[in-house]
Order: structure tokens, then C-alpha cells, then sequence
């Protein structure tokens, strides 16, 4: 019968088809390494990396990164337009997990002085001098907010490390390529080891994921697909024979995004 998934967010539904099913395979338990064998590890005593292991960090890279930007597009496109913010330091701070934790202060500074109803999400990101700062979207602030900050700044006095830029936004969809940008380049930063890539709130919509193995076409029925797909391509797979990738975008928002 062959594989199947379909991803839907904001207004666009995105469906893969395999060829073959998936099969899940036993594996062995692999032999404790002897560190000092390492293939790894330079004459140095420092890690190096290899080229497969490169080519599977940007793999999951270029994954990760597609994933971080259905989530982004999930929640745009709909009336409420976000605000684009980037925080910075105005000391070079380079604790990332520092960062993090002012971050989640400044959350609940805003929480606490606008309310509860507004959402982000946030990708970290180096400056060249080192220091880190934020690439932000927020979702559900008053507007006024955005009008008095030139004049009162209280959004700088509440994160309290720095400066705050805000910038009003369409809500287009490039606003995802354009985190995703940056989530993607944190991934492969070494600076960002056992840290997040991004951060966002509870109340953000994520995207619906159905896969399997039953027939695809009763599944689609329930979308009321009348356009023509954006983009539609086969490609050969290694495990799963030939695929097919079709994305449409529909006329309106498909109104079953979930929560995280």
C-alpha cells in the first residue's frame, strides 16, 4: 500500500507518498568506544568531525529547519499581525543559558504588565563580538505597545539587559524563512551544545501530522482541494522506492492546528 503523510499549517497542506512501507528494523547494541582509540578525537585530544558526521549535522539541519518553519508559517497569515522584535545586550553577554533564563524573565515581565493572551517564538543568535540576542515574533500585545515605545520605552525597562527593536509586520509568510534562517544556523553552531535552537510559548499553534499506511485520497476529501498544487515532484528514496511531494495552498485557513 505504501507510506503516506500529510502536514497541514496556516493555509498550506503539504502531502508525501512512498512507494514502500516503512519497516522498523532490530538494532544491535554497538560496543562501548575506548576513548583512547577515538577516531574522533585529533592528536590533540580535541574532537574533529568527521565528513559523514558533517553531512548528517547539516541533514538534520536542513530538517530541523523546515520543521521550524511550518511551525512559524502555522501561525501566520491570520488577523493578528506580529510584531518582529530583536533583543540585545548592551554588555557582550555570551552565556546562552544566562540569555535564556533573562528571556523567560522577560516573558513574565510582559505576561504580568499585557496580559496572558499574546504568543512567541524566539531564536538565539551570536553577534560577531560574541554577546547573543534574540530574533523574536510576538503575537497579541496591544498596539500600543508598539505606538509609545519610542516614547516611554517600557518594553526596554522590562527586559532590562539592553535594547529592544520592534518592527510591525504583514504577517507574511517570509517572516518563517526568515527565522528559519537563523534557527537553522544556531543548529550548527557548537556555541549552542545540549541548548535550544528556539523557544516558544505553550499557546503556539503547531502543525497536524497524519501519517500511515491507509488510503490517502478519504483523507484529503475532508480539505476540499480546488487549487493546483504549488509544487509537485518525485524523487527516489534509499528505503522507501520512488516519493512524490505536493504542496497546495489553499484559499483559506485550515482550522485544525493544535496547541503545543
Amino acid at each position: 500500500m505504501g507510506y503516506n503523510k500529510i502536514i497541514s499549517y496556516g493555509n498550506t497542506l503539504e502531502i508525501y507518498e512512498y512507494e514502500k512501507d516503512i519497516v522498523t528494523l532490530k538494532r544491535n547494541k554497538r560496543p562501548r568506544k575506548d576513548p583512547a582509540h577515538d577516531e574522533n578525537l585529533g592528536t590533540d585530544g580535541k574532537d574533529t568531525i568527521s565528513e559523514r558526521q558533517l553531512g548528517k549535522r547539516h541533514d538534520n539541519a536542513r530538517r530541523a529547519r523546515l520543521a521550524f518553519r511550518r511551525l512559524v508559517a502555522c501561525n501566520l497569515g491570520g488577523p493578528a499581525k506580529p510584531l518582529l522584535v530583536t533583543l540585545t545586550y548592551g554588555e557582550n553577554f555570551t552565556d546562552l543559558a544566562g540569555a535564556y533564563r533573562h528571556f523567560s524573565s522577560y516573558i513574565q515581565s510582559l505576561r504580568h504588565t499585557y496580559g496572558k493572551a499574546f504568543k512567541y517564538v524566539c531564536v538565539p543568535e551570536f553577534q560577531k563580538r560574541g554577546a547573543v540576542h534574540f530574533h523574536a515574533l510576538f503575537w497579541g500585545l496591544p498596539e500600543d505597545v508598539f505606538l509609545s515605545q519610542r516614547e516611554d520605552r517600557t518594553v526596554d525597562r522590562l527586559w532590562g539587559h539592553g535594547y529592544v527593536f520592534m518592527k510591525q509586520t504583514d504577517g507574511d509568510e517570509k517572516l518563517s524563512f526568515y527565522l528559519s534562517k537563523y534557527m537553522a544556523k544556531a543548529f550548527t553552531d557548537p556555541r549552542l551544545k545540549n541548548q535550544k535552537c528556539y523557544v516558544a510559548s505553550r499557546n503556539i499553534l503547531r502543525p497536524v501530522v497524519k501519517a500511515g499506511f491507509s488510503p490517502l485520497w478519504p483523507i484529503l476529501d475532508d480539505y476540499n482541494i480546488m487549487e493546483e498544487a504549488v509544487v509537485d515532484k518525485t524523487y527516489n528514496t534509499k528505503w522507501l522506492g520512488k516519493g512524490r511531494h505536493r504542496i497546495y495552498k489553499l484559499s483559506a485557513t485550515i482550522p485544525n492546528a493544535e496547541k503545543s
